[in-house]
């Protein structure tokens, strides 16, 4: 009966900064390999096809390219650079395991050549981003470990002063404790090399959060050397990083609320001077304000919590964040009994994501609570109506017609029968699996709508019916408090 637990948006450093930014999370771009061969191909046939399958990737005809790379290999097995053409375009076409395969091959071919190391690389960043996506801290820091491996052994070659090759050293130091302030080191040296590479600036602010160079970055923005938009473009991201920092260690909440409303006006100020890029601002504006949301959720102080997230979604419907705010003040004024706040919260909710089933049995069961029956059912048959096979909100919308509508009963009993037959097959699925939490949870909705049935049947003087259900509970459960001998009337 307890409401549906949201699921909270993550609050780890790297994926607030990277929302902050504007920077997308490290992967594996699918454009054709741009490096300068390292060695010259064992004949003109294989530069030709290194060439023709390059102009098929730009053209995305990646079944064409890959015929050329595969003949190019045929034709040179022991040359890095096939490999490593080849490798990048079947990692980045679905093919990984080959692809990765390929990209240590060239490693092992010449094991100075930076394309190679750097191609590798990238890869195995892409892969930590997989890892850390399924939950395996393990394995996407060892991902990472390697790509650093690779990245310092080729780095005194000549052929690393590139930027792009600095700029994913940057990357991978910021994935490694410790190394924060060494890639923040790197990081601004990129940007003050070139203050008109945006790329790199973008970079610089999200290596201000790994590093702490928030401060440093920040003075430089404001030193005022380059245009208007693009110091309070950047100078917000500092900020927020700053705030993120703050909240993420629990050092000072109110210095990162303050951050965040000071990064929302710079950024506002940023959209103004440069209208061509007012929506992304507005993007970045919702963000901080769903983060300032969080900060006064932590802090108890719900109610600004919720104006928060729903300004921040007002700003941009798709913030995700916003959403799933919202769902927790909701669920933390159910907590405290304060029952009308929690009412209107699901309500509003309901308005704003219409096709989110956790959202409308919430508020069915508020509604349930609070006496609004109608209303309660009408979120039951709504939640039903998106999770149809759900058993527990199948028991519950019938529970509202038989225990308080009292009417369509028929309809009721059709529903706790489906809820029974969901829940068992549920329950010999998670047996199955050796999954006891699920197993339990599911053993408890079937008990309930055992329960509810044998009622109905009880009051309809169906005794054979109902005795037959009270002794399914009894099989299933015998410490259930409605069965007879435990109390119940």
């Amino acid at each position: 009966m307890n409401p549906i637990a949201p699921r909270r948006a993550a609050m780890s450093l790297p994926a607030l900064l990277l929302l902050a930014t504007g920077l997308p999370a490290p992967r594996l771009p699918a454009a054709a390999p741009a490096f300068v061969a390292q060695a010259a191909p064992a004949d003109e046939e294989v530069a030709r096809l290194l060439a023709a399958a390059a102009e098929a990737q730009r053209a995305e005809d990646a079944a064409k390219a890959e015929e050329l790379l595969r003949a190019a290999l045929d034709r040179a097995p022991a040359h890095p650079d096939v490999h490593v053409a080849l490798g990048r375009h079947l990692y980045v076409n679905g093919q990984g395991a080959e692809g990765l395969g390929l990209l240590w091959r060239a490693v092992e071919l010449a094991s100075r050549h930076v394309a190679a190391a750097q191609t590798l690389a990238e890869a195995l960043l892409a892969e930590a981003d997989y890892y850390v996506e399924q939950g395996d801290a393990g394995n996407a820091d060892a991902s990472v470990a390697r790509a650093d491996e690779q990245l310092a052994r080729v780095e005194p070659e000549e052929g690393a002063q590139t930027p792009a090759f600095q700029a994913l050293r940057v990357r991978v130091l910021m994935r490694i404790d410790g190394q924060g302030e060494a890639a923040f080191a790197r990081a601004f040296a990129l940007a003050k090399a070139d203050p008109t590479d945006l790329e790199r600036h973008a970079l610089l602010v999200e290596a201000a959060g790994s590093g702490r160079g928030f401060d440093a970055a920040l003075a430089w923005y404001d030193e005022g050397t380059q245009p208007a938009w693009q110091i309070e473009w950047f100078a917000a991201g500092c900020l927020a990083a700053r705030a993120t920092w703050n909240f993420n260690h629990y050092l000072d909440d109110e210095r990162a609320f303050a951050d965040y409303v000071a990064a929302e006006k710079r950024m506002e100020l940023a959209g103004k001077l440069r209208p061509e890029y007012h929506d992304a601002a507005g993007e970045r504006i919702s963000f901080y304000r769903s983060w300032s949301g969080w900060i006064r959720h932590r802090q108890e102080r719900l109610d600004e919590a919720f104006e928060l997230f729903n300004a921040a979604w007002g700003r941009v419907p798709q913030n995700e964040n916003a959403i799933s705010g919202m769902f927790w003040v909701a669920g933390r004024w159910y907590e405290l009994g304060e029952l009308e706040k929690a009412r209107e919260g699901y309500r509003v909710l309901c308005s704003l994501a219409p096709q989110r089933s956790e959202f409308w049995n919430n508020y069915g069961l508020i509604c349930r609570d609070t006496g609004h029956y109608e209303e309660s059912f009408r979120a039951y048959r709504k939640a039903m109506e998106l999770l149809p096979d759900d058993p527990r909100i199948v028991n519950d919308c019938a529970l509202i017609l038989q225990y308080h509508l009292r009417r369509d009963l028929d309809l009721a009993e059709l529903w706790l029968i489906r809820a029974e037959d969901l829940a068992r097959a549920n329950l010999a699925a998670a047996e199955n699996d050796g999954d006891d939490a699920r197993a339990t949870e599911q053993r408890l909705i079937l008990g309930d709508a055992l329960v509810n049935l044998a009622r109905l049947y009880g009051e309809q003087q169906k005794m054979a019916e109902a005795a037959e259900h009270w002794n399914e509970l009894r099989a299933l459960d015998p410490t259930r408090d409605e069965l007879p001998e435990n109390g119940s009337r």
